[in-house]
């Protein structure tokens, strides 16, 4: 097994020997460095989406508020809250121990 897996290497590094190094394009790296350096001129964003941008987000914010103090401030009496004691009742899960595996 060791003198086969050897020769083996050994045949895959003696084929190696004929290759020549890949030539390179010369002016590569001018063009590159030239492209680096190049600054294309950055455009402002326009005002105009500015104050798109600000004015959903007031409206979203406004939304979200009005929504939170209608909840809070509307009649909850008709309306029962469910905790997690109704589930259980409700579903009947008092003696269901999923957690006590065999």
């Amino acid at each position: 097994m060791k003198k086969n897996q050897e020769q083996w290497i050994n045949e895959v590094m003696e084929s190696l020997q004929g290759i020549k190094p890949a030539d390179g394009n010369p002016y590569l790296h001018t063009r590159v460095t030239a492209r680096v350096k190049m600054n294309p001129a950055r455009q402002p964003v326009q005002v105009k989406w500015v104050f798109a941008v600000a004015s959903i987000f007031i409206v979203m914010l406004l939304l979200n508020v009005l929504g939170w103090s209608w909840n809070t401030s509307s009649g909850n009496d008709d309306m029962e809250t469910v905790g997690i004691e109704t589930v259980i009742n409700d579903y009947q899960l008092e003696n269901n121990l999923t957690s006590s595996l065999p």
